[in-house]
């Protein structure tokens, strides 16, 4: 099972592109519900900002909520509370496409049989976002992560400071054939 920790990125697209980023973190919360009932997600925590009224939103999902004056903060704060072992990082503003859940099942499972095998790193796996331009289309891997399935010792070791430079740390073996689809 996983812990979940769905995160605000200091500079986010939602926010530039003049969308309430509240409206994106609910809908990608919503996107975890079957997630959460199939049996994938064992808890969900919200990592962000002060000042973005985060704690009502937690209170009404019944979410954890950890607050920072920057993505280094509420990033390392919620690795560092997480339940599991195993933890998965998604970008607010994002949702996981359908298969994801059956996806990442097959992921843990083997990634479970396998054991610990050397850094960690094939224990762990990228979801990317859905190709949104030209290149991401013509390729795949151009486009961003999305999220990250990750051991929680493996994120810790790492330098938190954003998303983006723990994905490159982590270096996931791994990268799932379900995206990520923009919302909100």
């Amino acid at each position: 099972m996983l812990s979940t920790i769905v995160f605000m990125e200091s500079q986010t697209e939602t926010t530039r592109q003049g969308r309430d980023p509240l409206e994106a973190l609910v809908r990608t919360l919503a996107s975890l519900v079957r997630a959460n009932v199939e049996g994938l997600v064992r808890d969900v925590a919200i990592a962000g900002p002060f000042g973005l009224d985060l704690a009502t939103v937690a209170d009404h999902a019944g979410c954890g909520l950890f607050e920072a004056k920057n993505e280094a903060g509420w990033l390392r704060l919620a690795i560092e509370a997480a339940r599991g072992p195993e933890v998965f990082l998604l970008r607010s503003g994002r949702a996981p496409d359908a298969g994801f859940i059956e996806e990442a099942g097959d992921f843990l499972a083997s990634a479970s049989r396998a054991g610990l095998s050397g850094d960690g790193r094939s224990r762990a796996a990228r979801m990317t976002c859905a190709p949104e331009n030209f290149v991401e289309r013509l390729f795949p891997r151009a486009a961003p992560a999305a999220g990250l399935i990750a051991p929680r010792a493996l994120l810790l070791a790492g330098p938190v400071k954003e998303f983006a430079g723990l994905a490159r740390f982590v270096r996931p073996e791994t990268t799932l054939r379900t995206n990520a689809r923009r919302i909100g």
